[in-house]
């Protein structure tokens, strides 16, 4: 085989390397959207614990809020310890008597809307789970579709080098060319097929992550193309929708039960009161009714009283300091993401206009030399490698920016 011809026999070589469509008989693609949809429909575990928790402290508020049991008193009264004779006095009787305890102030309101604030943070729990759920699986999904763009791109280029080295045994063969071209070429080929399993290794543990929120569905292939994601919010809607983040409104529902617990302290300066009503029966001479009411005036030990309401007072503090400080950490984490989307952005836009398109011209102009004769088979397998590590660069950038994406969505909530 003469040099002469091996241009035409290259050529044929790559162009005999379309794929020819096979018949698809496995499941339809997984597309982000229906991942959602899916891990949106399940019964979530996370969920569930903060809607019971919630539930459960809505019913103990409302138990809180009862009026204590009454207490029933039985006995007899005015009994002679001469002969005990029950008739010989007039004023020995039967008693019967009510007792029931009112609390202070407005303590039993008090409890039950601290509950309540501490019922309405649990359901905020269950909406910060919800959103952790939807960043979880958008970033899992976005990763394992870069795994498995990485998997169709190596393939692809791994197939061009066995072309490759197709033309180097012949050129080889004929006399024209050394052994290390064909050495070279089965060495690349071997270190591309340890990439493809370690990309398979790299999937694979996603998929395991997914399953946690998809079930069997984790198992399916992804659509080919990357998702569009709902739009970023602007700056200024952003930033205001931090604070109905599901984290800040745990924080609010703690400031407001803390508050109730302040309300609850003070209601220690007000007096409980009691109602007594009771009975009694004298045999044959006229029965005798008493009513009464009780006050518990709270005289003493005024310093444990104002002790109560100062600790009151400085959690409540703790607790508006504690928003504070995660308002400023989702502030932060959100210009993080949100410089980070942008260079993302720039940088995709950069690649896409300089950088492809230069490896794509280099590797037919590297072929066009070898063709030639001015260029040699180690410089066409660089170009060909280097166009593999700028297609997979592409795909991860394109995929960071997306999981940078989830992340504004899990901070603002999702802007359709």
């Amino acid at each position: 085989m003469s040099l002469s011809i091996l241009p035409a026999a290259l050529a044929a070589v790559l162009a005999s390397g379309a794929i020819q469509p096979v018949a698809d008989t496995g499941p339809p693609p997984l597309s982000l959207a229906e991942a959602l949809l899916i891990a949106e429909s399940r019964e979530e575990p996370g969920i569930e614990t903060w809607r019971a928790r919630a539930e459960a402290l809505e019913t103990r508020g409302e138990a809180e809020s009862a009026l204590p049991d009454p207490s029933v008193r039985v006995g007899v009264a005015s009994v002679p310890l001469s002969d005990f004779d029950l008739e010989r006095e007039a004023m020995t009787q039967a008693q019967v008597s009510v007792r029931q305890m009112f609390p202070r102030g407005e303590t039993r309101q008090l409890r039950r809307a601290r509950r309540e604030a501490e019922a309405e943070g649990a359901r905020a729990g269950m909406a910060l789970e919800a959103r952790e759920i939807r960043r979880t699986v958008r970033q899992r999904w976005l990763e394992l579709y870069y795994w498995e763009r990485a998997r169709d791109l190596t393939l692809r280029r791994r197939e061009e080098m066995d072309r490759l080295g197709e033309v180097a045994t012949a050129v080889f063969a004929s006399g024209r060319a050394n052994s290390h071209d064909v050495i070279r070429v089965d060495l690349e080929t071997a270190m591309l097929g340890t990439r493809l399993v370690d990309i398979e290794r790299q999937s694979e543990t996603i998929r395991a992550d997914l399953a946690r929120y998809l079930g069997t569905d984790a198992d399916r292939p992804l659509t080919a193309q990357m998702p569009a994601l709902p739009a970023l919010p602007d700056g200024t809607d952003a930033v205001a929708a931090l604070a109905a983040h599901p984290g800040i409104r745990a924080h609010n529902a703690r400031i407001e039960a803390s508050e109730r617990e302040l309300d609850i302290a003070r209601q220690a300066f007000r007096p409980a009161w009691a109602l007594d009503a009771g009975y009694g029966l004298r045999g044959s001479r006229s029965d005798v009714a008493s009513i009464g009411v009780s006050v518990e005036v709270p005289l003493f030990n005024r310093t444990g009283r104002e002790a109560g309401v100062s600790a009151a007072r400085q959690a409540r503090s703790a607790e508006e300091l504690a928003r504070q400080a995660s308002l400023l950490d989702l502030r932060r984490q959100l210009d993080r993401a949100v410089r980070q989307h942008r260079w993302l952005d720039d940088t995709i836009a950069l690649h896409e206009r300089e950088v492809l398109p230069r490896a794509r011209e280099t590797v037919e102009a590297v072929l066009a030399a070898y063709e030639n004769e001015q260029a040699d088979f180690a410089e066409l397998v660089r170009a060909e490698l280097a166009l593999l590590d700028a297609e997979l660069a592409l795909v991860r950038m394109q995929v960071d920016a997306g999981q940078a994406l989830a992340d504004i969505l899990f901070l603002t909530g999702d802007v359709q």
